[in-house]
């Protein structure tokens, strides 16, 4: 049986999004960035299903959207794995920027594996357009803190 790619919403997340919960700033941003990076998404597909004989079946693990966005925000908010599963498992709006929405959030190590299968070619493609991104140049920073210009 093949696996959906985006997981249908259910009730409880169509009325978070007609309640208006909305992301912070930064992270709507990032998330309306990596909305135009298939090409990033097609690569960390790519390394979850490498190495497997029959990628579309068995257990359902996270998406290459999830792992790329549960990534990505667990080195904004520099976050160890068992703080990115409780941030993410408890917030709203965390849940809906990694795409869990009121689906289970897997456990941490789960987080691990699926990072650990991410090749160093992804990782760097992943930092050169995140977290080098084209604005970066325009970063104003004051201290030790960068803002990302409007």
């Amino acid at each position: 049986m093949s696996r959906l790619p985006i997981p249908q919403l259910g009730f409880a997340d169509l009325q978070l999004q007609n309640l208006g919960v909305h992301l912070d700033p930064s992270l709507q941003r990032i998330a309306d960035f990596l909305e135009q990076q298939g090409g990033l998404v097609e690569l960390v597909r790519r390394d979850l299903e490498r190495g497997l004989k029959k990628p579309a079946a068995g257990r359902r693990g996270l998406t290459p959207e999830q792992t790329l966005r549960s990534l990505i925000l667990m080195r904004v908010k520099n976050l160890d794995y068992r703080d990115l599963r409780d941030r993410v498992n408890d917030g709203f709006t965390l849940r809906s920027f990694t795409q869990f929405d009121s689906h289970a959030v897997p456990k941490h190590d789960a987080f691990n594996r699926a990072f650990n299968r991410l090749t160093p070619a992804t990782l760097a493609a992943m930092n050169q357009l995140v977290v080098r991104p084209p604005w970066h140049s325009n970063w104003k920073t004051a201290g030790n803190s960068a803002s990302i210009p409007r």
